[in-house]
């Protein structure tokens, strides 16, 4: 098997999957997907990635409860994957047999459909093209500034929302601070192997004076007032 995130969570690069999943059948290798930043932030449907399996948590771009997720299946693969949770019929190639969770949140449940009720009021689409607007409208003007680096791909196909930057001269937990002491300004640090960023993600309650503050915020930090 073949586990493939779909938006990598650190600099935010889209993997083609759909491309890699066919590559993977045709050696006879399932396919397993990670959508974690995808679902509900990319305007897809999940049989066109051509994977045996998807999953997700709901409460990223979705913006559903913390505590909520989904899984899909293909319809043939249900059969053979037993839930976690005993059911009365485990090799059953009924979806909800995985629904079998004992006690669990009901308003997390509720919160859900809300939730999906919300997104579908904006349209896949619609959401996919403002969050990247959002994206780009700082990250362009970002990359002007001098000591400020980007370090996801601004071409359409590689990245959405998601976006890594750091400033020349600064550790990645002091731009971090910088950003949220002196500007009110959440992003979260990563820091993993050589991949050292502040990532920013706009989401569609971002609006156009949040994300020129951050510009101006760089600005700052970067050792110049304008772009």
């Amino acid at each position: 098997m073949i586990h493939i995130t779909h938006v990598v969570n650190w600099i935010g690069q889209i993997l083609p999957v759909k491309k890699i999943a066919q590559m993977a059948h045709k050696r006879g290798i399932e396919v397993i997907v990670d959508g974690a930043h995808s679902f509900a932030l990319l305007d897809f449907k999940i049989p066109d990635l051509e994977c045996d399996y998807f999953g997700t948590s709901l409460h990223k771009f979705l913006s559903a409860p913390i505590g909520s997720g989904m899984l899909w299946i293909k319809k043939d693969k249900i059969e053979k994957v037993w839930p976690l949770v005993c059911n009365d019929k485990p090799r059953s190639g009924d979806i909800r047999k995985f629904e079998t969770l004992g006690t669990r949140s009901f308003p997390i449940e509720q919160g859900i459909g809300e939730a999906i009720n919300f997104h579908n009021g904006i349209g896949s689409a619609r959401k996919e093209a403002r969050i990247r607007y959002l994206k780009d409208y700082w990250a362009t003007r970002a990359k002007e500034i001098p000591r400020v680096k980007i370090h996801t791909s601004l071409k359409r196909e590689y990245s959405c929302a998601i976006c890594g930057v750091s400033v020349d001269g600064m550790s990645i937990a002091e731009l971090d601070s910088a950003l949220f002491t002196k500007y009110k300004i959440h992003t979260t640090p990563v820091v993993w192997e050589k991949i050292q960023v502040v990532r920013v993600t706009p989401h569609v309650y971002t609006s156009i004076k949040d994300v020129q503050k951050l510009v101006k915020a760089l600005q700052d930090l970067g050792g110049r007032k304008t772009v």
